[in-house]
């Protein structure tokens, strides 16, 4: 009875003993949480826990945090420490393996990642981050027009790479005609050289009926330059290489090299809207006359929860388009998304 006794103290006492390995955050109302402390998005904390799953805290209501593995930092001035973090109100403090200790204020913080050591499975799939969005309409009159789109986003960052994912689908038929429908599938993965530098490799792949385009295959790769890094705002430009070849319907297929010049920013407004927009310059390495210009821009709105209601812009002008097709192909697309 005794053994009994004193045993049970020891089990309750093991249970509630945080987890070895387990990084603790303290919430400015005095709860404390254990887990892994996966990556600092925007204004939120991402914390993986056992008991609760994949967590986003805001980051005014974390009070502390101590990490037992390593974390990456990456302030506003493009400066990385790797190491064990430890925040107290708004000073964090990263200690180096080489035992140096840094201090800097956590409002100076642009991303937080989790650093060089292997993750599971689950703690990867956690720290992705993105958006599932769907939008519909229907017109009816003389003729009838439907329009459907689908679209997904995806990203995962660590301590030195970030992987960006998206697919767009626009479904668009009208009675009495051709189907106008477009699809694209993009990936990217870019590596951090140092400071504000990095590296990307990316890949493509898009059909669109309208511009008689069966397949659009992309693949390159080139450097760019994060001018400006903040948590609610980035500014980055990219320059590179990359092979395309379009085949086309009931036309010559067409290969080509072409550069890339690029400029991408992302900004939360107000707080709560988040605005992301791409625009590229892609001149032919051969022909001066042919070059293509590629935009996308996305204004993103809170509705509940984690649901968003987003409007999205496309435009693309190709200056030597396929026989029979205008220059210019945009338009506007409504949907309302589920973040993730």
């Amino acid at each position: 009875m005794l053994a009994h006794r004193k045993t049970l103290p020891a089990l309750i006492a093991l249970l509630a003993a945080p987890s070895l390995g387990a990084d603790t955050v303290i919430l400015c109302n005095g709860d404390r949480l254990t887990g892994k402390v996966l990556r600092l998005d925007g204004e939120r904390l991402v914390v993986e826990t056992e008991l609760l799953g994949s967590l986003r805290i805001r980051w005014r209501d974390v009070e502390g945090i101590e990490s037992e593995e390593s974390l990456s930092v990456l302030t506003d001035e493009g400066e990385r420490l790797d190491g064990l973090v430890s925040l107290q109100g708004d000073r964090l403090k990263v200690m180096t393996p080489s035992g140096a200790q840094r201090e800097i204020a956590s409002e100076d913080i642009s991303r937080l990642a989790r650093g060089r050591r292997k993750q599971s499975v689950r703690a990867t799939l956690a720290a992705l981050d993105g958006t599932a969005e769907f939008g519909y309409s229907v017109a009816r009159g003389n003729q009838s027009q439907t329009q459907s789109s689908v679209g997904a986003t995806a990203g995962y960052a660590s301590a030195h790479y970030e992987f960006t994912g998206r697919l767009d689908s626009l479904f668009a038929r009208q009675e009495g005609t051709r189907s106008q429908s477009r699809h694209a599938l993009s990936t990217r993965l870019d590596r951090y050289l140092g400071g504000r530098s990095f590296s990307y490799a990316l890949a493509a792949l898009e059909r669109n009926e309208r511009r008689r385009l069966d397949l659009r295959t992309r693949a390159g790769g080139g450097l760019g330059w994060r001018v400006w890094q903040r948590r609610r705002s980035s500014v980055s430009l990219l320059g590179g290489l990359e092979y395309v070849h379009d085949r086309l319907r009931a036309q010559d297929n067409r290969a080509r090299a072409e550069s890339q010049i690029g400029v991408e920013w992302a900004a939360r407004v107000f707080g709560f809207l988040r605005l992301e927009s791409h625009l590229s310059v892609h001149p032919n390495l051969l022909d001066r006359s042919h070059w293509r210009v590629e935009y996308d821009g996305t204004l993103r709105v809170p509705v509940a929860g984690r649901f968003s209601y987003s409007l999205r812009l496309f435009d693309r002008f190709d200056s030597r388009p396929a026989q029979g097709v205008a220059r210019n192909d945009y338009g506007l697309v409504s949907g309302l998304g589920l973040e993730f």
